[in-house]
């Protein structure tokens, strides 16, 4: 026994210390360095790192040529490390709109210690390896930009970030905003009850842990619950906050609001099922050797595809990935906007056109219900991101009315520059100029609305549509209730109903009107570009660059016409 634990030993340093990637917790000859010279193994206080590269992990959890393991049926990669590398998750930190976005709020900051704030704070779930390296340590950050060239914290959302977290203050506040708990224990927690530990620890020196929270959307909702420092000390703003809605609503499977959408025959749901889709039973990792026969088949296997709604970054992350240092293939970011587009087509939203009437007054009354399928605000995240109803009224090819028309930069025609940030809400739509936008608006302290997501203050406008079983005495309904709809009763959970009526001309056969109606949608409109625009630093100048010669057309995520029946 003793003889073959010697071995076991001897076997497990040999593996480590040849491995050629991750050497940076390793090998402190070959650490990579942050450009004022300072070595992450030093941060670490002369410890080795918690942390290792993604590439280390594609030692067995990525697809190969000489593997059964990680395929699909249809020959697609589907490895964790293959879906994951072509996400927003992998390209978090090389995200030229985030860069470029940091940049301008760090060269807006009154003074540099404000400035090292806000790097410290958008590193920590942009690049929250490289973060927790230092946290570790009990080290000041090194920031956005001092760390522009650490390998750490050039892989994002890496896989030992997620699979370190412990369950330790998940879904409390003190997680929110990227406070993960994550400590140097080497180890590595996954959902299934009965590791199969001893090819890790071999290969990697992290130990397999089962861990119940890894499919718990509290994991999640640590980054994606982020309140924002106001930069005059000012309340906390709640910036983004998908899983404080997702609470607030029937799809939580969360205590007694998971009983109570029970009881009305609904289904909870988290987020890891949506965003990670299953993948059906499979092996979850290979055998470097070629051997996958005596890998355990998982079932659920859940995607690391990461699906959500930004098709339109993926696609500069695609067409520009040499400048970037993306790490995915042209083919992979190809396959994940797919993906994506797939999603927001799909799952995000349902339209209808009730009601369409003539009158003998010659004006065309009906009404466009928009239905939000998701379990938390649409469109929800980042606070840029705005939906809108595009509706043309016709007499068979002729076009007679039109409310939500853009131009080819994806700029809405009736709401151009400034303007864009001060549309209202609307029940009712009679005019051309008149379009419903579901957005977040955030106002400045005197009261002007920005995009500088350090000075917002207050919401000027929240219409963006609620989950299903939102409720004012839900939880969180404080931060996530709408602000600016008025007295829009059909304003409500899940759904949001719009009145038009249109003056047809003089002449026109009700029974030639037809109503087309969409559900579009845009990650990063216009008029957010615009104030990078001139600013006189690399980031804000590059991403303006690329999203200039990228399609700006925006997404659908829904599509129906109606007619006089």
């Amino acid at each position: 026994m003793i003889l073959g634990r010697m071995r076991h030993a001897l076997f497990l340093f040999a593996t480590l210390g040849s491995l050629s990637v991750g050497v940076g917790s390793l090998d402190t000859d070959t650490v990579e360095r942050s450009p004022d010279g300072e070595q992450r193994d030093e941060i670490q206080g002369g410890t080795r790192n918690a942390f290792t590269e993604a590439e280390t992990c594609a030692l067995c959890h990525s697809a190969s040529e000489n593997a059964n393991a990680l395929w699909s049926p249809t020959g697609d990669d589907v490895s964790p490390h293959g879906t994951w590398q072509a996400t927003m998750m992998a390209n978090s930190f090389r995200d030229p709109y985030w860069r470029a976005q940091v940049r301008k709020e760090v060269l807006a900051a009154p003074t540099e210690e404000k400035a090292e704030e806000i790097e410290a704070l958008c590193i920590t779930c942009h690049g929250p390896a490289a973060h927790h390296t230092a946290l570790l340590a009990g080290k000041e950050s090194l920031g956005v930009f001092g760390s522009a060239k650490d390998s750490l914290a050039l892989d994002g959302v890496t896989c030992t970030v997620c699979h370190q977290a412990t369950p330790d203050g998940l879904g409390e506040e003190s997680s929110f905003s990227g406070g993960l708990v994550i400590r140097d224990e080497r180890k590595i927690y996954g959902p299934y009850e009965d590791p199969s530990g001893r090819p890790m620890l071999m290969h990697t020196g992290y130990e397999a842990t089962h861990g119940g929270h890894m499919s718990e959307s509290a994991l999640c909702g640590s980054c994606h619950t982020l309140y924002t420092h106001h930069i005059q000390d000012g309340p906390r703003f709640p910036e983004q906050t998908p899983y404080l809605e997702w609470r607030n609503s029937d799809f939580s499977t969360e205590a007694s609001v998971a009983d109570a959408a029970e009881n009305e025959g609904l289904r909870p749901t988290n987020c890891q099922e949506c965003h990670m889709p299953d993948q059906g039973p499979m092996r979850i990792a290979r055998n470097p050797a070629g051997r996958d026969f005596n890998i355990p088949i998982r079932n659920p296997f859940r995607s690391h595809g990461f699906v959500g709604g930004n098709a339109y970054m993926l696609d500069i992350l695609r067409e520009n990935r040499e400048e970037l240092g993306v790490k995915a293939t042209p083919e992979a970011l190809a396959r994940s906007a797919r993906a994506t587009r797939r999603n927001l087509a799909h799952n995000a939203a349902d339209l209808e056109v009730i009601d369409l009437a003539v009158g003998e007054d010659g004006k065309a009354t009906f009404d466009v219900v928009v239905t939000n399928k998701t379990g938390h605000k649409l469109p929800t995240g980042y606070p840029a991101r705005r939906a809108w109803l595009r509706v043309q009224v016709r007499s068979g090819r002729t076009q007679l009315f039109e409310s939500g028309g853009f131009d080819e930069r994806g700029e809405l025609e009736a709401a151009r520059g400034r303007d864009a940030f001060d549309q209202p809400h609307h029940d009712r739509i009679t005019d051309s100029s008149q379009v419903q936008i579901y957005e977040m608006v955030a106002d400045d302290d005197s009261g002007e609305p920005t995009s500088y997501l350090t000075r917002m203050a207050s919401r000027r406008k929240d219409n963006r549509l609620l989950p299903a079983g939102w409720s004012v005495d839900g939880p969180h309904a404080g931060d996530t209730a709408p602000v600016g709809v008025g007295d829009d009763r059909d304003f409500v959970g899940g759904q949001d109903r719009v009145r038009f009526e249109v003056d047809l001309p003089e002449g026109t056969s009700p029974q030639d009107v037809v109503v087309v109606a969409w559900l579009l949608y845009q990650p990063v409109p216009p008029h957010w570009i615009e104030p990078l625009r001139g600013l006189e630093a690399p980031e804000p100048e590059r991403f303006v660059r690329m999203a200039d010669a990228a399609q700006a057309r925006p997404e659908t995520l829904a599509v129906t016409v109606g007619l006089i029946r």
